[in-house]
């Protein structure tokens, strides 16, 4: 029988019902773990419906090729990423920017820790197979959240500017992070990684913001400048 050709087409059934719902990620769990044993152009189809349990009619039913379901996992996975730092600002409530900021990249970095082989993948795919629109508007996506975020510190300075604080540090936090699950860091190492991070970023808010804001804030741990 001849190989169904890998070509792309316009999107398949978006999954509405729970069970369709367990079906898409099944999908999409089996081709991530397939993806840390081989090479993108290695994995197969058959491999993934294999892996997932499914049939081969089934994963068409989802999507079109290969390609589209690299780029569902992307769009997946970031959106999760986005929702834990949205969620994670929204149960502070009333905070500094100390604690704000920490509590941000912690959130991330509990989530990368859970399974970084798998995000590791994940930075593969988003280089190689994400539409420039798509990783700009998610990118986008990102950066209003930090605004948003630098916007309810109780010691941001008045009038200052969070789209012009909010891209270095995102673009810190985004690039150190890809960086180090690229590389293979070991779970285990997260928790300094993340503490680093956090003094990054804060030192990074604190040559933006005038002097006298930033003094007691910035300051990792809570601890006031001289």
């Amino acid at each position: 029988m001849a190989k169904r050709a890998e070509t792309p087409a316009k999107s398949r059934r978006r999954p509405v019902q729970p069970r369709s719902h367990e079906t898409s990620r099944a999908i999409r769990d089996a081709f991530v773990r397939l993806l840390d044993e081989k090479p993108f152009s290695e994995v197969t189809i058959r491999e993934i419906v294999l892996v997932a349990g499914v049939g081969l009619g089934t994963f068409y039913e989802y999507f079109s090729s290969k390609d589209e379901l690299a780029r569902a996992c992307v769009h997946l996975r970031t959106k999760d990423l986005l929702l834990a730092l949205r969620r994670r600002r929204t149960a502070l409530g009333s905070y500094d920017l100390t604690t704000g900021v920490t509590a941000a990249i912690t959130a991330q970095a509990e989530i990368y820790a859970q399974a970084p082989r798998e995000w590791m993948q994940h930075f593969m795919l988003e280089r190689h197979k994400s539409e420039r629109s798509h990783y700009l508007e998610a990118y986008d996506l990102f950066l209003k959240e930090w605004e948003a975020l630098l916007e309810g510190a109780s010691d941001w300075p008045p009038g200052r500017s969070t789209a012009e604080a909010a891209l270095p540090v995102f673009s810190l936090m985004y690039g150190m992070f890809a960086h180090a699950l690229i590389r293979g860091m070991p779970p285990d190492h997260f928790a300094v990684y993340r503490h680093q991070l956090v003094r990054a970023a804060l030192g990074c808010l604190a040559a933006m913001v005038p002097s006298e804001a930033s003094a007691g804030a910035m300051e990792p741990g809570g601890r006031r400048r001289a």
